[in-house]
């Protein structure tokens, strides 16, 4: 038996990263530059998951930027 073909279908792409889909192997393949990361389903939605703890706190410790302030 042959094995199939892997054919991604684009979930979503940016100037930054492209996230694909395969649905006959299951994978994400998750493209950034130069670097393509292929992982199961159950382990990019925990990667998602843990992006995002990652920002959010990473952005919790970034300082404010100056408000801008309005003239009248």
């Amino acid at each position: 038996m042959a094995a199939s073909a892997c054919r991604p279908q684009t979930l979503f792409e940016s100037s930054t990263v492209a996230i694909q889909h395969c649905a006959d192997c299951q994978m994400v393949h998750l493209t950034m530059g130069s670097i393509t990361m292929r992982m199961s389903e159950q382990h990019f939605s925990q990667f998602s998951q843990d992006i995002s703890k990652g920002f959010f706190e990473f952005s919790s410790e970034v300082s404010p930027q100056p408000s801008m302030r309005l003239m009248m």
